[in-house]
């Protein structure tokens, strides 16, 4: 009898099996790690543009000389000097909503911008104006803008997707 050296169908069967096993636990990690990645990438990025939106306004509003904020307006309106063209206001503003007085905030995000204000600390400005600073921004009361004595709370919630970071610090003001 000739010597037949080679794999049975039930050996070939079996190592197919455990071959296509294999592909579908390599396939399902690597997935998770993907998922995972992504998830983490989303919110290094809410992190980073919240956090940087802070740090602007903490920036602004210690070099302030003036500051006001109004109960239920999430709102903080600054001077940076004496004279009436370096007032500001840093606002929750979505092109949807309306600015009341007090804004309706039935949205569910917003940007918060930073807009010049005509005239002094009670100067106007035109809702939608100015520079964003942070966006995604969940609305109040989630998310606060706030004055008590001479302490800022800065107290913002961003949301993208599924994620969420969120985000409070206190500002004490230099010169006021």
């Amino acid at each position: 009898m000739p010597d037949r050296r080679g794999f049975t169908l039930t050996e070939l069967i079996i190592s197919a099996g455990l071959f296509a096993l294999l592909a579908v636990i390599i396939t399902v990690v690597l997935r998770t790690i993907l998922i995972s990645w992504d998830l983490q990438e989303k919110r290094s990025a809410i992190d980073i543009n919240l956090d940087r939106g802070i740090e602007e306004m903490v920036r602004d509003l210690r070099r302030s000389k003036q500051i006001q904020s109004a109960a239920n307006y999430d709102e903080i309106r600054f001077c940076q000097g004496t004279t009436t063209t370096s007032c500001y206001i840093f606002y929750l503003y979505n092109v949807s909503d309306s600015y009341g007085p007090p804004p309706a905030f039935n949205q569910s995000s917003y940007q918060l911008k930073r807009a010049a204000l005509t005239g002094d600390l009670n100067g106007t400005f035109t809702y939608g104006s100015g520079d964003v600073v942070v966006t995604d921004v969940l609305p109040p009361p989630t998310s606060d803008l706030s004055l008590s004595s001479n302490l800022l709370t800065i107290d913002l919630s961003a949301k993208r997707g599924d994620e969420t970071i969120h985000s409070r610090t206190q500002v004490r003001p230099r010169n006021v």
